[in-house]
């Protein structure tokens, strides 16, 4: 590994999104009407996306939930449904409500996960016969958590056939754990009478879980904005969104095909319905509160709405803007292949795996210095001499300590600064990383485009690649950022 590590080889532009106006728009393609007055309050104690890290923010005092004030017109997901059909497209999923409805979800790009599911809540899975070839004898689902996991296999046909001979399939019922994480992966076993068996799997055919901790977002009719939880990579979202917003848009006119647009890091939005179709007996559907996984790699996130009413489509916007959020890092260790991926590496042989923990996904969207100053969609590197880093410290509000002082003082932020010495003895120390402290001493340090990692002590990046410790920064430590 190149000694390098810390320095940029791509920098990314974050995909820009449209930002709809919050406003009511004809279906006739005529000129949209002027937005309401009406301003969005927002009780979020979230920072606003693009906001560095280390923005002093005063937390304000914390405020009731709303969302059991929206109870029982928004619901939670009971259950989820999961298909796999034949063609494009073929594979579905749909969240149901017990007694009141379901709603289709949206699926993915054929890249990654089709479907959603939630830790504790059973997800039923069918398959069309036509998926099955007429030679097989068995067919059976496998199941497994990713990462991590055992394998667990379900039947999904009793042996009987169908008029092309093919087996006829029967539903598969899987209970996910109530501590589910990550994916769960989905494939389909067939074995045919001479017991080869075949195996049917590619990445659109996993479940994306929702685990059990998480935030919610909630939108009253009084049109303020309440985050309650912490917003986290790789947990739960929940979106609880009081229709009456919209009806106020529409002029008074019920909404209908009412839609959370949900983008994570800039990218393209998946566009979550929050109308369920009526459900057994006719009884009214109500909204639905999705639950969703943020992305492990997501940082900042953006919601907006909107619903149709009478042929007018409403926008739900904070006026164009977007109800913007910060996303944490993700749960200590979330994903193995963090940890797994700094222990094969060569250039940190102090780095043990006691020392550590993965904090975040590898990424080509920032690099150490940027994570020091708060930034996670950029990279930062100011030049080579300590110099150089003096200055850009400087702008930050960080003074260079005159020793090299690596002890914790929970009043004061100290960012450490590696550097090479030159092979042959003379010349200025090369600045190879940079990485920040937290309250308890430890260290968080962006690797180059690996993971993010927290680790015990400055030693464990010693070595070859990083040399060693060269620079303490330190300024009074700022409020910490607060979306829980």
């Amino acid at each position: 590994m190149s000694n390098r590590i810390g320095r940029p080889t791509f920098a990314p532009t974050p995909p820009t999104v449209a930002t709809p106006d919050r406003t009511v728009r004809p279906s006739g393609g005529e000129k949209p009407a002027a937005p309401t007055a009406r301003g969005d309050g927002f009780d979020s104690r979230a920072t606003r996306t693009g906001a560095p890290l280390l923005t002093s923010t005063l937390a304000p005092t914390p405020i009731p939930s709303r969302a059991a004030g929206l109870q029982p017109e928004v619901h939670s997901a009971s259950g989820y449904e999961a298909h796999f059909g034949t063609g494009p497209g073929g594979r579905k999923a749909r969240a149901t409500v017990e007694g009141q409805g379901q709603v289709t979800l949206p699926g993915g790009n054929g890249r990654g996960p089709s479907f959603h599911a939630e830790a504790g809540k059973p997800l039923t899975v069918t398959v069309d016969p036509a998926r099955l070839s007429k030679t097989s004898e068995k067919a059976e689902l496998v199941w497994r958590m990713v990462p991590g996991g055992t394998e667990v296999a379900i039947p999904l046909t009793d042996g009987s056939r169908d008029a092309d001979g093919r087996l006829n399939t029967l539903p598969a019922k899987i209970d996910v754990p109530e501590n589910a994480f990550g994916l769960l992966r989905l494939s389909i076993r067939t074995t045919d009478a001479g017991g080869r068996v075949s195996n049917q799997w590619d990445p659109s055919s996993d479940a994306a879980i929702a685990p059990p901790e998480g935030a919610t977002v909630v939108f009253s009719d009084d049109w303020k904005t309440q985050l309650d939880g912490k917003l986290r990579a790789g947990d739960k979202l929940q979106i609880a969104y009081d229709k009456d917003r919209l009806t106020e848009l529409l002029g008074g006119r019920e909404p209908s095909d009412v839609v959370a647009c949900v983008s994570f890091n800039g990218e393209p939005p998946i566009e979550v319905p929050l109308t369920m179709q009526p459900g057994e007996g006719g009884k009214p559907g109500g909204m639905f509160m999705p639950s969703l996984k943020v992305p492990i790699e997501a940082t900042e996130m953006s919601l907006w709405f909107k619903g149709q009413g009478e042929g007018n489509t409403g926008w739900d916007s904070s006026f164009g803007q977007n109800y913007k959020f910060k996303v944490g890092h993700a749960r200590d260790d979330a994903d193995p292949s963090w940890k797994a991926e700094m222990l094969r590496s060569t250039s940190f042989p102090n780095l043990k795996e006691e020392d550590f923990v993965g904090i975040g996904p590898s990424s080509q969207r920032y690099n150490c210095i940027a994570w020091t100053m708060g930034i996670q969609d950029q990279w930062v590197w100011p030049g080579t001499k300590v110099e150089d880093f003096d200055k850009l410290y400087a702008t930050q509000g960080y003074k260079p300590m005159s020793e090299l002082d690596l002890s914790n003082d929970p009043s004061l932020e100290k960012i450490v600064v590696y550097g090479l010495q030159p092979k042959n003895g003379r010349g200025q120390v090369e600045v190879t990383h940079g990485a920040l402290m937290d309250e308890q001493g430890r260290l968080t340090s962006k690797i180059g485009t690996q993971p993010l990692i927290r680790h015990n002590s400055a030693d464990d990046l010693t070595g070859p690649s990083y040399g060693e410790p060269v620079r303490v920064y330190v300024r009074p430590r700022q409020p910490a950022v607060n979306n829980s």
